[in-house]
């Protein structure tokens, strides 16, 4: 215990044990440089403090991470972390991110306010509650001068019901049955018109106003040609120029490229194995990433033209096997996975790890880009590479995802 005349270089040593104490060994201590750079995590002292409440508070924050070993590096925190009743599948800001859905392993989708994180709304109803099955991706149609907020979600679930769901008013607006396991769903950006895919190979395309099912993209009987998939489906992403191309990813280790207008898929790449929201188009249409589950080569930036692999970004410490990743502005991703629990944030230009949060208490599934942070009461705008430091973590918007039972938001600064 620190007396009262110790000095704050004592104070320092005392802490230094206390952080050893907890989490166990040395390696862990040397986070602790990483883990004070969060505000929510470790406060700093104050002028008319004591030593005295200065360890009180540390002792008090140590208790709250204590019982597992997340830890940060960079510039970022913890804004909310929310322990739900079911572990959490996959998450989705509603369009003016005020609402944060989450979709259980009990087949509810659960709406939180995204300020306070209280329950607002629970999308359950008869056929969820008599057929249950997890929640397996929450969608909403993206916003357009066409098409304006819906007050939607959409969800997808393990037993092949595709569920369209008015969350203000918790009421089913349509049901679709596919005879399969349908692990997400993706929207055109400009068209009322999704698809969605899962564990027999096929991508169906719909459109949403019908609720009739116009295309299913699936492989050819040739052999020879791999123009379609040939093993579960996990992901797939509208190029965000053209209203008649997309790509998706699955187990077979390809992704294929599809031209609605085509039979077939027109052409893949290969050697990669996409298990989650592994896929993105960069808002350029330039540019794909690939996040995939495996050991080397997780993370590739790609070339959409050629199909020509620009750089693999290598891990900078933690060799993560990733589920899902994500364009968050032209030059930031974000991605996250497991082996260690993880989630990351890279930056484009220097292939470099600008924050991450670490050892979370489970694999993370999926990830949402929200609000861009306010700084002096106006909006943050994502300034050009040459009017920014590169690293400038802070044009990244919230972060919001899932790990076992836990949802959180993140921010970064």
């Amino acid at each position: 215990m620190i007396h009262q005349k110790s000095s704050y270089k004592n104070l320092n040593k005392s802490l230094s044990q206390m952080l050893l104490e907890s989490l166990g060994n040395v390696n862990r201590a040397v986070q602790f440089c990483y883990v004070s750079q969060a505000p929510s995590l470790m406060p700093d002292i104050e002028a008319d403090e004591t030593e005295q409440d200065l360890e009180a508070r540390i002792r008090a924050s140590l208790k709250k991470t204590a019982k597992d070993n997340t830890t940060i590096e960079g510039k970022l925190y913890i804004v909310s972390q929310l322990d739900t009743p079911r572990d959490v599948l996959c998450c989705k800001y509603n369009e003016e991110f005020d609402y944060l859905a989450a979709g259980g392993s009990d087949g509810i989708i659960r709406v939180y306010n995204s300020n306070t994180m209280e329950e607002s709304f629970t999308l359950t109803d008869k056929d969820v509650k008599n057929n249950r099955a997890p929640v397996t991706c929450i969608k909403h149609r993206p916003l357009s001068k066409t098409y304006p907020i819906t007050n939607c979600f959409t969800g997808t679930y393990a037993n092949g019901c595709v569920k369209c769901w008015s969350y203000n008013f918790n009421q089913c607006l349509y049901t679709i049955r596919e005879k399969r396991q349908t692990f997400g769903i993706t929207y055109h950006p400009r068209f009322p018109k999704f698809v969605t895919f899962g564990d027999d190979l096929k991508i169906c395309f719909y459109d949403e106003e019908s609720r009739m099912q116009e295309r299913v993209l699936t492989a050819s009987d040739n052999p020879d040609k791999h123009d379609g998939h040939m093993s579960r489906v996990f992901a797939a992403c509208f190029h965000p120029k053209n209203n008649y191309e997309l790509i998706t990813g699955g187990w077979d280790d390809t992704v294929q490229f599809w031209d609605l207008r085509q039979p077939y898929a027109i052409r893949h790449l290969v050697g990669v194995h996409i298990a989650g929201e592994g896929l993105d188009i960069s808002a350029s249409g330039k540019d794909i990433i690939t996040a995939a589950f495996q050991k080397t080569d997780q993370f590739a930036l790609w070339d959409y033209a050629s199909g020509r692999c620009i750089s693999v970004i290598e891990p900078d410490i933690y060799s993560c096997k990733l589920y899902c990743g994500k364009f968050v502005t032209k030059d930031f991703v974000v991605t996250g996975g497991t082996d260690p629990n993880m989630v990351r944030a890279v930056d484009l230009q220097t292939t470099g790890t600008a924050a991450s949060i670490n050892f979370l208490p489970g694999a993370v599934y999926s990830i949402d880009a929200g609000p861009i942070r306010k700084k002096d009461g106006k909006e943050h705008i994502n300034k050009d590479i040459s009017s920014r430091n590169k690293s400038d973590a802070s044009v990244i918007p919230r972060i919001a995802f899932v790990s076992a039972r836990r949802l959180y938001q993140i921010e970064f600064y």
